[in-house]
Formats: structure tokens, sequence, C-alpha cells
């Protein structure tokens, strides 16, 4: 991929949550800290292969490689416990909240991003892509979003940090209930299992 403006506003969004969770654990983070962490976070962008233009999910494979990249730069300090306290801090952030306010998973623009990407998903060559289909209850209260291939998971495997993965899905439950809805999943690729079932339903609106 490109390190482009995309590329480079990743970090600029993720450091300081990041940075202070890690503080918190008693990691040092200072000015050699941050740099190995941005060399790496560039290499790994910029050998990571592209996907398709306008690809709604290009944001989310941007900051696996920035997740990624604390990792690679300091395997022995980046535990997988502390790896998980990092995407716990993104949860539980005001920046995840406030980037998903008064969006909803059930509005037309993004019931129909979810199907047009499911649908050019199953032919689409990119290695780094997500391969899906959607499909919408009659009543538009819920959907089936069922992954059989991973952006993230190819990422892993590619840099060699595959049993990482898993802790990043944890972030779709927090997501999607910002998004008024609620998210039921029993398996995942991140675990090995075949697919990702995806089942959500919108939250029904308080009196």
């Amino acid at each position: 991929m490109k390190y482009n403006l995309m590329a480079k506003l990743m970090p600029l969004i993720m450091n300081k949550i990041i940075f202070e969770y890690l503080k918190s654990d008693s990691v040092t983070v200072d000015s050699d800290f941050k740099r190995k962490c941005k060399v790496e976070y560039k290499k790994i962008v910029e050998r990571t292969p592209a996907l398709e233009k306008n690809n709604s999910l290009l944001p989310t494979l941007y900051i696996g490689c920035y997740l990624i990249s604390f990792y690679k730069a300091f395997p022995d300090l980046i535990t997988e416990q502390r790896f998980e306290g990092m995407i716990d801090s993104l949860c539980n952030s005001k920046m995840l909240r406030d980037g998903h306010k008064n969006q909803s998973a059930f509005d037309k623009k993004s019931l129909t991003t979810r199907a047009d990407t499911a649908i050019k998903s199953q032919t689409s060559n990119y290695e780094m892509d997500w391969k899906s289909t959607f499909v919408l209850a009659p009543d538009k209260k819920s959907f089936d979003l069922t992954y059989t291939k991973c952006g993230l998971c190819e990422l892993g495997k590619r840099e060699n940090c595959f049993h990482l993965i898993k802790y990043m899905c944890q972030t779709d439950f927090v997501t999607y209930e910002y998004m008024g809805a609620n998210l039921e999943r029993y398996h995942t690729l991140a675990n090995g299992d075949s697919l990702c079932d995806f089942h959500v339903t919108k939250k029904e609106e308080s009196k």
C-alpha cells in the first residue's frame, strides 16, 4: 500500500490512546520507542499489497498495520497481554465512540455499502481483500454478514503474528454497539474457524 495521507493520519489519531495505555502498563514510551514504531509502521504499510481503490475496508487495514507495528518493533515488550490491552484502550476510547457518533448500522448508506462490498468481494483478486456475503432480513432490522476471508488475518500471516489478530476482532462488538446495533458471533477466522458469522440486530429505540 502507499504511505499516503490516510497512512500518515492513523498514528496521529491513535498515538495518544496507545501511548497512554502503554505508559500506564510501565512501558517506557520515549522518543526512541516512538521512532522505532513509526519506522516499522511505514515498512509494514509499504510491503503490504494494496486493496482496490475506494475499498471501504482500507482504513481497517491501515489500522491493522499500525497496531502490528508495535509488536514488530518490540516483540519481547509487546506481549499478547499488552496487545490485548492496546485493543481494549481503543475500544474504550472517546475517539472510537465519537467516530461513530450519529452513525447507524442500519441506515440506507451503511446497508448499501455492506451489500455492494460483499458482491464485489466475490470476484476480487486483491490478496489482502475480505470476502463476504450479506443477507438483510425482510424487516430490515437484522442482517447476516459472513466472511470467508479477512484482510487482517492475511496481514497477520504475512507479518508472522497471526496470533494477535483475534484481539482486534473485539473492536467489532464495540463498533456495532456505538452504531445502534447488537452483534452476535460464534466463529471467527482469527480463531481458526472457516468463517466469521456476524449476526447484527438493530437496537430497539428507547421510548
